[in-house]
Parts: structure tokens; sequence; C-alpha cells
């Protein structure tokens, strides 16, 4: 009994497993289009700034110091952005790696049934576009301030 039951939780685990593997690999299909973001990111920035400054009444001397504090943040944050590109790099290699590994245990006919379910799975339904910048899933058309292009 013990045995039946430890081996069933083992498989639910593997399969857990892999489709949590699967889940968090984000598609790189060639025939997906694109959406690429058409605003300014530093006129965007300043615009807020300004707000702001104007919403609370902020002096020039200020303003000066938020920039000064904004600019230190931003030269102390590049370096950790970079660090997190670069981990999820190695964890979407790792991901990659367990799926090859778990693919190999299965038999033709489990892999042709696995590959069903990945292909059925909600997730992928979704994953039709994506935002350049960040990977986010949407449906229909594209949100204002986002066009739609074709892959590269």
């Amino acid at each position: 009994m013990k045995k039946t039951f430890l081996s069933i939780l083992l498989g639910a685990t593997i399969i857990s497993a892999g489709a949590f593997c699967v889940n968090a690999q984000t598609p790189d299909t060639p025939d997906m289009p694109k959406i690429e973001h058409k605003i300014n990111h530093e006129e965007m920035r300043q615009k807020m700034q300004n707000k702001i400054a104007e919403d609370l009444g902020l002096t020039a001397e200020q303003q000066e110091q938020a920039k000064a504090i904004h600019e230190k943040g931003k030269a102390e944050i590049e370096p950790l952005m970079k660090e997190m590109k670069a981990l999820r790099e190695k964890m979407d290699a790792k991901r990659r790696a367990n799926m090859e590994e778990f693919e190999k245990i299965l038999t033709p006919d489990q892999k042709a049934k696995f590959e069903e379910l990945k292909k059925n799975a909600p997730h992928h339904g979704m994953r039709k576009h994506h935002f350049k910048h960040k990977g986010a899933p949407f449906e229909g058309k594209a949100p204002e301030g986002f066009e739609v292009q074709d892959a590269k």
C-alpha cells in the first residue's frame, strides 16, 4: 500500500514539475507577433516628475534634490537589473534542460499525450501575442500605446 501511494505521489510530482516548467517557458515561435511600446520612457518620467512637483508644490531646490536622489537610485539599481536578467536567463535554461530530461523518460505514447496536454493547457490559448518588454500575455487587440509587429 505504501509503495503504491509513494509511486502515485512521485508520478504526480514529476508531472506537476513538468507542467510547471512548461508554464514557465515563454514561446519562441517566429510566427508570433510582437508588441512594441511607442512611449518615450524619458519623456514619460519627466512628465510624472513635473506633475508630482506641481502637486506637492516643490521648490526648484527640492526638485533638484529629488532629481539627484532619483539618479543615485537608478545608478544603484542598474547593476541589480543586469544581475536579474542574467539569473532569469539561467533559470530559463535550467527549465528547458529539466523539461528535456523529463521528456526523455517518457514512452512515445506518453510523450504524444504530454504534447497534447501542453497544447491544450489553458495558458497557451492566451499566448497569441506578448508584450516585447515584459512577455505578458493578452487577448484581443493591442492596448493603446502598443502595436502588433511580426516576430523577428
